[in-house]
């Protein structure tokens, strides 16, 4: 199925210039929009033509239906038509009305029937659409069958061109094996197709519908959800423990006492077991990381026990070091216990653990101005590098918050967190402390904390560690790929 409102030929002109008034050609290209709705429900080829400069008319948009053969082997956009070649089209640009084409001409040995419906007000006729029927379908019918048939269709497009003027809203295409009901004004079932039939015996319904009610038939000890409503349809869905029916119902304008509107039932039971089975997944895994961190908290707090008992600074300090890291680690977890089961947003990871370092690691008597700058927007990273890049952050705060204002009551602390390349995240940790030493090589001179921020962040999270210092303070960035961003 082609849908183009462009003229693909580089000699065609652009619809911007066939069509100048800005509000026609957004109805255009709204129409142009449901012609796949409308192609499979008929079925039919769909087109439409606009005026040319040079009085033709131009091919700028199609649909070809999906359940039959179409007329047409290639696609007809951008195809031009002269005067001569096409009278009837001419002849409904002139007048303005729905006007009855080529019918009976043989294509690709299908005979057609082609009905031409202008849009515009009156006389002033913007551009013109095509529906085009294979009259075999029709020979199977008896004539009742047809008139309603041709009531319907013409209901069905003329209610689409006049909702298209003023919503740009899509009816959703027909899918295979969707089953279509036209009603009456009364609710009473007038056509069901043959998916409708096999749909029905699967509900436990009788497979003969025609004639009988809409709601008592299909509504009855069933539950009626609504999903969407809008201008143009309204969407619902039926529901029991054993189905799941979606409902998508179309009222037709003007109400017609013979068909008033169209329902296209899908059924969406196998959709609705996997979500059924997706929701409890994720609640299994948002339990299992709350549990993972109620243990990882339990970890901590033996830690911080055995610290207090401890008399040797030294061991007090590696365990301290230890407590923030298992710390840092929990807190994805409680993130993803209570989140997305998947991702983690970074920038609020960010602002928890600048909060706990200032909690643990800032005396009173000290003031430090600690702040964290971050785009408005969310940015996610997935759980894994979330954790290694959550021990990053907490060991970057550790070496700041011990070392870079020895000596000074005062200080100044930026966690940036930031987007800047596409795919690249950016974590820049400044300070206006007193410095590294001159000579210091992190490679060489490092602690265990840097030794952990150069081991994730490289061959981990393959990212790159930048580090600027001088007595005015030290900047460290680390970048990291995040092409598994959400």
């Amino acid at each position: 199925m082609a849908i183009n409102t462009i003229p693909p030929s580089a000699n065609a002109p652009h619809l911007m210039d066939l069509v100048p008034n800005e509000g026609h050609r957004r109805w255009i290209a709204a129409m142009a929009r449901q012609l796949p709705f409308l192609a499979d429900m008929i079925p039919a080829d769909l087109l439409i033509y606009v005026p040319t400069p040079e009085q033709r008319l131009v091919v700028v948009a199609e649909a070809k239906p999906t359940v039959r053969e179409s007329f047409y082997a290639r696609s007809l956009l951008g195809q031009v038509v002269e005067p001569d070649s096409a009278p009837p089209l001419f002849a409904a640009l002139r007048s303005g009305a729905i006007t009855e084409g080529a019918t009976g001409k043989v294509i690709n040995g299908q005979p057609m029937g082609q009905v031409i419906y202008p849009m515009g007000n009156g006389k002033e006729v913007c551009a013109l659409l095509v529906v085009e029927r294979n009259l075999y379908d029709q020979v199977k019918h008896t004539e009742e069958k047809r008139e309603l048939y041709r009531t319907a269709i013409s209901r069905t497009v003329q209610t689409l061109l006049s909702k298209s003027r003023t919503s740009e809203l899509t009816l959703p295409s027909i899918q295979p094996g969707d089953a279509l009901l036209l009603l009456n004004q009364g609710g009473q079932i007038v056509h069901a197709s043959h998916s409708a039939a096999n749909l029905a015996r699967r509900m436990g319904l009788p497979e003969l519908l025609e004639g009988l009610s809409w709601a008592d038939t299909f509504l009855a000890n069933r539950e009626k959800r609504l999903v969407a409503s809008n201008a143009i349809y309204e969407e619902t869905e039926l529901l029991t423990p054993q189905m799941a029916v979606s409902v998508r119902t179309l009222p037709l304008e003007p109400a017609d006492e013979q068909v008033a509107s169209i329902l296209v039932l899908r059924d969406i039971s196998e959709i609705k077991e996997k979500d059924r089975e997706l929701a409890i997944k994720e609640t299994i895994i948002r339990e299992v990381h709350h549990r993972v961190k109620n243990n990882l908290q339990t970890v901590a707090a033996l830690l911080r026990l055995q610290q207090r008992r401890s008399r040797n600074t030294e061991v007090k300090s590696i365990l301290s070091d230890c407590i923030d890291r298992i710390s840092s680690i929990a807190l994805v977890h409680e993130y993803l216990s209570h989140e997305d089961v998947e991702m983690v947003d970074i920038k609020e990871l960010a602002y928890n653990l600048l909060s706990a370092s200032l909690q643990s690691m800032i005396p009173p008597e000290k003031q430090i101005d600690a702040r964290v700058m971050a785009p408005s927007s969310s940015v996610t990273l997935s759980s894994a590098k979330a954790t290694s890049v959550a021990l990053i952050i907490n060991e970057l705060l550790q070496n700041t918050f011990k070392h870079a204002f020895t000596g000074r009551t005062q200080g100044r602390v930026e966690l940036t967190v930031t987007l800047a390349e596409p795919d690249v995240l950016h974590i820049v940790l400044h300070d206006d402390g007193i410095g590294l030493p001159a000579d210091f090589d992190p490679q060489k001179d490092a602690n265990l904390g840097w030794e952990i921020i150069y081991t994730l962040a490289q061959q981990d999270l393959r990212g790159d560690i930048a580090i600027e210092s001088s007595s005015q303070g030290t900047t460290v960035t680390v970048s990291i790929p995040v092409s598994e961003r959400g």
